[in-house]
């Protein structure tokens, strides 16, 4: 792990480090919601041989932290603003969650950006039924802080047996979370809540990783099939047993995962 530097985009100070050899293709990586860009430690090894860009997005971590709402197409506009600061033409993507959706979004506004894209425990769409309970639940923390859903999210995001034996993933998770910005919930998840990418999916045309888990209560089976086959160029891959942070249970099997993706497309 090499050392945070801080890049003044626009109207947001962005924390990131960048790792690797000069020469080396770039790994651009960005985390899930209410975490920062050290969800990337237990995944290092995966991308040993390149050169690695881990960040903070907007409202997490060190970076700004802007009066919201955002955007999903603002949030994509500053991971090509960082891009641009560091003088990287192009990129392999890989986001978690929240980052996914980034992902998404970059794929389909800053095309010329991706090599390839991994989408990892991420979704399309939400229902009408999920815009709502993350309303709600943005309502919650800012009138009550993030202890009124923590323990909620937790039992969401890690398997009952990673909680009970305080896994290293859901103690990360859980402690940074415990830090994160009430402003910030409300904000990030208004751009979360925007989001509708099924019908132009067609449109990515770079190597697509879909990483999933079955018994992911944010994203069901059938939105991860969607995002492998209205992709034209996408593989599917499930970890079990896991919820909704899978990587996290299963960095090993992930790693392994995305060796062999990265030695395919960046060869």
């Amino acid at each position: 792990m090499g050392t945070i530097r801080f890049a003044d985009l626009r109207d947001i100070t962005m924390a990131y480090e960048l790792d690797g050899p000069d020469s080396a293709p770039v790994v651009c990586l960005n985390h899930c919601f209410c975490a920062d860009h050290r969800f990337w430690d237990v995944h290092l090894p995966a991308f040993e041989g390149f050169r690695v860009l881990r960040y903070d997005t907007r409202g997490h971590g060190q970076t700004s932290a802007p009066t919201g709402p955002y955007t999903l197409s603002m949030l994509a506009d500053d991971t090509a603003n960082l891009l641009d600061h560091l003088g990287i033409k192009q990129v392999h993507f890989a986001g978690v969650s929240m980052g996914g959706m980034i992902g998404q979004t970059l794929a389909l506004e800053h095309s010329e950006r991706l090599e390839s894209l991994a989408l990892i425990n991420t979704t399309p769409e939400y229902s009408d039924a999920q815009k709502v309970l993350w309303r709600e639940r943005a309502e919650v923390v800012l009138n009550n802080g993030i202890d009124a859903v923590q323990a909620a999210l937790m039992e969401r995001w890690f398997t009952d047996e990673a909680i009970a034996n305080n896994h290293p993933g859901y103690l990360y998770i859980n402690d940074v979370a415990s830090k994160f910005r009430p402003e910030s919930f409300d904000a990030v998840t208004a751009a979360m809540c925007e989001l509708n990418t099924t019908a132009r999916l067609r449109h990515i045309q770079v190597p697509t990783l879909v990483v999933a888990a079955p018994d992911d209560p944010g994203v069901p089976p059938e939105l991860s099939e969607t995002l492998a086959r209205n992709i034209p160029n996408a593989e599917l891959h499930w970890l079990t047993p896991a919820r909704h942070l899978a990587t996290l249970e299963h960095a090993g099997t992930f790693n392994e995962l995305m060796r062999g993706f990265l030695a395919e497309v960046a060869a």
